[in-house]
Order: C-alpha cells, then sequence, then structure tokens
C-alpha cells in the first residue's frame, strides 16, 4: 500500500502493472480527500510507521503498531490510523475511474545492495537499510562490487526467475527516504548525499516485459548487450 511500511515476500507474481496487489490502495484525508505525502507535508510523517501486508487470500491488512492487524475499511482500523496520523484518515482503492496514485513512474523499481553500501560509505553515521528506498526487487551483489551496477542494465532486457525486465531510468528520490520507519530513525543527511552526490537519483526503474514470478535466491541473468 502506498506510503505505509510493506513486507518481504518470499514469492511474487509479475504483471505488466507490476507486483500483483502492490500499490492497489492509498491512505486519503477523509474530509479535504488529499492524498497522503509523507515525503512533502509533515502531517503524514508518520506514515512510514505503519503497516501493510497482504494475507493468503489476497485481501489487505494495516496496522499502527504491528500487532494488532485488520481490514483498513473496518471502523476499528480506521480510527487506529486516524488515531495514529491526529486527523482523520481512511484507506481507499486505486480505480481506474477513482483516486490515481501519487507516484507511478514505473512498474518495477530495482535497487542493488551494492547501491546502498555505497551510500553507507558515504554516510557511515546512518542507518542505510533497503526500506528507506522502498525497492520492489532488492538484488544481493558480491562486496567487492561498488558503485551503482543496476545503471549497466538501462535500456537492456535481462531476467530474473520466471521474469523478463528492461532497464528504463534512474530512480529519482525524495525526502521519504528521511522519515522514520521500525528500527529506522529519522536522518535527514540521507537525501542530503542522494541530491549532492548522486544527482538525487538511486536505484533503477523497469519495464515488465515478460510476466512470471519470482522467488527468494532467483539469480539474474546475462543482459541482452546494449544498444548501440
Amino acid at each position: 500500500m502506498s506510503s505505509l511500511g510493506g513486507e518481504r515476500l518470499e514469492r511474487a507474481a509479475l504483471t505488466a502493472a507490476g507486483i500483483e496487489g502492490d500499490r492497489t490502495h492509498g491512505v486519503f484525508h477523509a474530509e479535504s480527500g488529499e492524498i497522503a505525502y509523507p515525503g512533502r507535508d509533515r502531517r503524514w510523517a508518520a506514515l512510514p510507521r505503519a503497516l501493510s501486508r497482504l494475507r493468503a487470500d489476497g485481501a489487505l491488512e494495516v496496522s499502527t503498531d504491528g500487532s494488532i492487524w485488520g481490514d483498513p475499511a473496518g471502523p476499528r482500523q480506521a480510527a487506529a490510523l486516524s488515531a495514529f496520523l491526529g486527523f482523520p484518515a481512511r484507506v481507499r482503492r486505486y480505480a481506474g475511474e477513482g483516486p490515481r496514485p501519487r507516484y507511478n513512474r514505473a512498474p518495477i523499481h530495482l535497487l542493488t545492495t551494492s547501491a546502498l553500501r555505497t551510500l553507507q560509505t558515504i554516510l557511515p553515521d546512518s542507518v542505510i537499510d533497503a526500506r528507506r528506498f522502498r525497492p520492489n526487487i532488492l538484488v544481493d551483489t558480491p562486496e567487492e562490487l561498488d558503485g551503482i551496477p543496476e545503471y549497466a542494465l538501462r535500456g537492456r532486457r535481462f531476467r530474473i526467475g520466471g521474469v523478463t525486465l528492461r532497464g528504463t531510468i534512474p530512480c529519482a528520490r525524495c525526502a521519504f527516504t528521511t522519515l522514520a520507519q521500525p528500527g529506522l530513525p529519522e536522518d535527514r543527511e540521507v537525501f542530503r548525499a542522494l541530491l549532492h552526490r548522486f544527482g538525487r537519483d538511486l536505484g533503477l526503474y523497469c519495464e515488465v516485459e515478460g510476466a512470471g514470478s519470482l522467488r527468494h535466491g532467483d539469480a539474474v541473468l546475462q543482459p541482452e548487450p546494449a544498444p548501440a
């Protein structure tokens, strides 16, 4: 769900629109209809500390404390979310004729552990964790590989498990990367480093050119040659 903490999946099905069940709902101000914008408006800054997950039957659940979960459309969870934020809020499903995601540049966002290690080297006192950057796919790269190797996949088609992807453009970052999450403190130095040392980008957007499924541990197969 947009803006809330997500979950780590052992297996995921990908379609042309991305991971099934991803970004299907958003949080809105119940009175004004305004969509959540944690990276820009401090009123929403607590939202990444709340959590969302999908049950085995595909139903969405949310929690504000990690222990009590429930249907976000139910009165109990709606009241808990409103109390958590300090103003009336509700969860709405994105729909063709209804509200749309605030930010939806690409169906898949891929990030490597090399990119995280490179940022950690620049910010040795910061807690650099993949959750700050919300990738759909985190690729574990060898310790000796530095820099941001995913950029070499721009314009190239490659496979992971049963899925074919094509790298497009770097992922532009915002102040969401600075916000506190469970186990992660607020840290404004993260976005400053991204802005001044990385041109604001980290990670790679991808299109899904061949739908299929991914499992934890699937290898990234040799990409096609880069276009001339």
